[in-house]
């Protein structure tokens, strides 16, 4: 009986084996390459024109109703329209915008945990209802919008980079799905002939959207602010200091910056950047180092954080515009480097703290996923509670000044695609801001002069 229904176990066994095997004949056979397409190129599920506004509600966008999807063109009008007309907030509480000497400018992304801890201490820092604070968005969100309209204690402005991800995620400058894939080789690019196949960096590398995004945004928000914002409001003496999202600053940041620019014909009548804030490994010498100061020459991984120029130093880095736009790296800090060593009449050179009043908080950020946000900035707090009674030294002091430069690493790639060369050249074009004539660039294939009297598209 046992042997019996073991025979017939071993029979359905056999004939289910056969099945499968014959199913699998059935099968069409992919080539390597074509498993290699398919696997790469899963085009994306295709959107109505409602389901396309709903995404872009959520993310942090919303558009005026219109018959017709916008163009890509119309979208960058609109951006373009809303920069040029932001309304400065609290300007009934304040300085007239006309007497502004120092000009904030914070690059954000979308960490709104580290961008509170960042505006909670410019709100405590001194002297900061004398400033102008701009926040530079390459995304648009709802909680981080409402966040800074409700700062009240200085003068405030909102500006959008009107080619981010967020807006264009399936075609350039964000992920087309025709794109190479990063880590493709010349080979698979070649058979694939994806848009940018024979664009790799000098790696072999495609371009990765999320990271060319960085580099755009800074040098169109640099730019935008220099040749733009500062001409229009007759703030071209001011100096402009460099910030982001994830920087935590000192009661007495712009004290000390006071200090540096009204003695600077004393300390370094020829430096060009002045920076507040240093990457230390440690720490046990904070307090005896905070009216100390060290000239250097400038170097992007030293002295990139809390960084200040002003227009001179604007001017020169902007007549090397297309070594920056094409130099392959995807960090603005180390093509800024490049301009220095290569391109300026004399390599930059920077007046910087000993003790920082920038500190970088961001555990979290492009590279990095694990992290607590508020372990690192209750660290930063603590430094600055523990040496509360030496901040707002008198006077600063150089104590330190070296001339020897440190050796720049390689170039890290990342940029070799020619679609990022010419969209950076094209964000080195601002429009004037005093009257709306904005034209279409050359990247919309249309060089005809386009109007707008008002946006199609606003942040919720």
């Amino acid at each position: 009986m046992i042997r019996h229904r073991l025979r017939c176990l071993n029979a359905i066994i056999v004939i289910l084996f056969v099945g499968f095997f014959m199913i699998y004949l059935q099968t069409p056979y992919l080539s390597a390459s074509e498993n290699f397409e398919r696997s790469r190129y899963d085009a994306p599920k295709k959107e109505s024109v409602s389901e396309q506004d709903d995404r872009k509600f959520e993310l942090g966008w919303t558009f005026r109703t219109t018959p017709l999807p916008l163009s890509k063109e119309e979208i960058i009008r609109s951006i373009e329209f809303l920069n040029a007309n932001y309304e400065i907030l609290n300007t009934d509480k304040y300085i007239q915008l006309q007497s502004i000497e120092i000009v904030l400018v914070v690059q954000v992304h979308n960490r709104i945990e580290y961008l509170k801890e960042l505006i909670a201490t410019l709100k405590d820092a001194r002297y900061i209802e004398t400033t102008l604070l701009i926040f530079s968005h390459d995304y648009s969100s709802a909680l981080i919008n409402k966040l800074i309209t409700g700062i009240d204690f200085c003068l405030v402005m909102q500006i959008f980079y009107p080619y981010s991800i967020q807006l264009f995620p399936d075609v350039f400058p964000g992920r087309d799905p025709l794109d190479c894939p990063e880590k493709a080789n010349k080979q698979e690019a070649a058979f694939l002939k994806c848009n940018n196949w024979k664009n790799p960096d000098k790696y072999g590398h495609f371009r990765v959207a999320r990271l060319t995004q960085i580099k755009h945004h800074w040098w169109w928000k640099m730019n935008y602010i220099f040749d733009g914002i500062l001409k229009q409001y007759a703030l071209t003496k001011a100096w402009v200091i460099l910030l982001e999202e994830d920087h935590y600053v000192s009661p007495d940041f712009l004290h000390v910056m006071r200090l540096i620019v009204d003695n600077k014909s004393n300390f370094c009548a020829e430096c060009q950047v002045i920076s507040l804030g240093l990457y230390l490994k440690q720490y046990n010498n904070f307090k005896t180092n905070l009216n100390r100061l060290g000239i250097h020459p400038w170097f992007s991984s030293k002295h990139n954080m809390g960084m200040a120029i002003n227009a001179d130093t604007w001017e020169l880095i902007k007549n090397c515009t297309e070594l920056f736009c094409k130099y392959d790296d995807y960090n603005w800090d180390w093509s800024l480097l490049r301009v220095s060593m290569k391109c300026l009449p004399a390599r930059l050179k920077v007046i910087a703290v000993k003790s920082p009043r920038v500190i970088h908080i961001g555990d979290c950020g492009i590279h990095t996923h694990r992290c607590a946000v508020h372990n690192a900035a209750a660290m930063a707090a603590e430094l600055f509670n523990s040496s509360a009674d030496s901040l707002f030294p008198k006077k600063m002091i150089v104590a330190e000044n070296l001339k020897r430069t440190l050796k720049p690493s390689r170039e890290n790639g990342g940029w070799g695609d020619i679609r990022d060369h010419e969209l950076c050249l094209n964000n080195s074009h601002v429009p004037d801001l005093s009257v709306y004539d904005f034209y279409l660039n050359n990247l919309a294939g249309n060089n005809n002069y386009t109007y707008i009297s008002y946006p199609l598209i606003f942040p919720v």
